[in-house]
């Protein structure tokens, strides 16, 4: 996190804040998804055990059919994430150039119609699809030569999502809102990880985390004293000899100098929003009001880390003109939920009991907590039914 241009001194610019604040309502509204994605499936799970399925054809409505499963974070794939993303810096780092980021700019903008197609389709499904009985114009399908069968709404989602991403890609250089464009794929990617990729417990997150946090903590600070280089992350967030900024970031021009950017990385959104996003599923699952909220007691921890990033900024910490956002973050949201349920008496149960609604009632362990758990919460699923009404 930081400027793209290194200040002699630090000076809190309105396009920082814009940056966090735009980082910080990305996160709420992850939060608001992930708690309908678990009201939606301890429907389906209750009435699977109620043996809907055989009565319904086996579903809810016609939109579960086409919903991609989650990928749960195990042990071994948080390791591999911290692997895989020191491998990644590295590669970059040392293969940046004008040809190798041409590649990038292709994945990216590739990955970016996939995720602006799929959060308009949610948007246009949450405000115009809600009743399968009437169908709108929206909801007419259309034969396409090549794809099929799809709706009107897909139809256009997938049109602006392709819109957006190639006029980004072609306007980058010259137009000077082309930063408003990324922005708008960059959230839509965040919340598209944020949708698939799950973490099943606390345990997973206190593997997961400070890993990340050591990763950040050396390429930042410990890399450029024992290389006597420049930090291999600023390098590579930077873009180096390319001198364009590596779409993996939120960016706002800073309103003192509109030439220069404040940002902050898409990793330091999506790993603490696996923790934000664990945290509103649970609420859901257990009913916890706003005053007990999980997600809320975790936003406030998000923005603190947020705070104390801005600090470490205007002391220079380092001496990098950056600093890596994920000390400040991990241990004020991990530390927060942690010391918060154990208060509680939430710990255990959050620290090895997997969310039934990640990893699914089929491959709970027989005989385990998260058993006896469905059995003893079958009515308080049936109240949550009834409150919340079926999707």
């Amino acid at each position: 996190m930081g400027n793209e241009k290194h200040e002699a001194h630090f000076v809190l610019d309105g396009g920082l804040v814009a940056t966090l604040s735009l980082a910080t309502c990305t996160l709420l509204v992850a939060g608001a998804c992930a708690r309908k994605q678990t009201r939606r499936e301890l429907n389906k799970q209750l009435l699977l055990r109620q043996g809907s399925e055989h009565r319904e054809g086996g579903t809810q409505d016609g939109r579960e059919e086409d919903e991609e499963p989650n990928l749960v974070i195990s042990e071994k794939l948080a390791v591999f994430i911290v692997f895989q993303a020191t491998a990644g810096l590295l590669l970059f780092y040392f293969l940046l150039s004008k040809i190798f980021f041409t590649v990038i700019l292709v994945l990216y903008t590739l990955i970016s119609i996939q995720a602006i197609q799929q959060q308009s389709s949610l948007l246009l499904e949450c405000f115009f699809v809600k009743d399968e009985s009437k169908k709108g114009w929206l909801q007419r399908n259309v034969r396409l030569p090549v794809f099929g069968d799809c709706k009107v709404y897909q139809l256009a989602s997938f049109a602006l999502a392709l819109t957006l991403s190639v006029t980004w890609s072609c306007i980058r250089l010259q137009s000077k809102w082309a930063w408003v464009l990324q922005d708008i794929s960059g959230i839509c990617i965040i919340l598209t990880i944020l949708m698939l990729l799950k973490l099943p417990n606390i345990k997973i997150a206190c593997i997961l985390l400070p890993l990340i946090m050591m990763y950040d903590v050396f390429f930042v600070y410990i890399q450029p004293l024992i290389f006597h280089n420049e930090s291999v992350m600023k390098k590579v967030a930077t873009g180096g000899d390319t001198h364009e900024i590596l779409p993996m970031a939120l960016i706002v021009p800073n309103f003192s100098n509109p030439d220069s950017y404040s940002m902050l990385g898409y990793g330091d959104i999506v790993l603490p929003g696996l923790l934000l996003v664990y945290a509103a599923s649970f609420d859901e699952i257990n009913r916890l009001t706003w005053f007990r909220s999980y997600f809320f007691l975790e936003v406030s921890s998000y923005v603190l880390g947020l705070v104390l990033t801005l600090g470490a900024l205007a002391l220079d910490i380092g001496g990098q003109g950056g600093q890596p956002a994920l000390l400040y973050l991990v241990p004020c949201t991990l530390g927060t939920i942690l010391v918060t349920s154990g208060v509680r008496g939430d710990l255990k149960n959050m620290f090895y009991s997997s969310l039934p609604t990640v990893v699914g009632k089929d491959v709970w362990p027989s005989g385990g907590n998260d058993d006896e758990r469905l059995e003893q919460s079958g009515e308080d699923q049936s109240l949550l039914l009834a409150a919340h009404g079926e999707d």
